[in-house]
């Protein structure tokens, strides 16, 4: 399945802290990264459901909520294949932090990072 990615207009990724997730009317499947500098960047959380809302729980939380600089991506996935969409990208990007998703056959996607 290929997912689009999204990106802010001049093609740089957005800032979890000024995102404006009411302009986020969707259903589907979240990134959440720490850019390296000179090494690989470091893939924090993976995230899905009704985006504003995932992603506002997310930046209130302890973990996340308090880090300046991180990434965050988003692509709309139909409900039906969220939690496998899900599975695969905790399977290849391996998050330090996030739900470990429901045992369901992964989907195959097109990562973000190489988005």
């Amino acid at each position: 399945m290929q997912l689009q990615w999204h990106k802010r207009e001049g093609g740089e990724w957005h800032l979890l802290d000024a995102l404006d997730v009411n302009r986020i009317d969707a259903y589907g499947v979240f990134v959440v990264w720490r850019p390296g500098n000179g090494r690989a960047s470091v893939v924090l959380y993976v995230g899905r459901g009704a985006l504003r809302h995932e992603i506002e729980s997310c930046r209130r939380g302890a973990l996340l909520g308090n880090a300046s600089g991180l990434r965050i991506t988003w692509a709309r996935v139909d409900p039906h294949d969220v939690d496998a969409v899900a599975a695969y990208l905790y399977q290849q990007l391996r998050p330090l932090w996030g739900e470990v998703p429901r045992p369901v056959p992964a989907l195959p996607v097109n990562l973000p990072l190489t988005a």
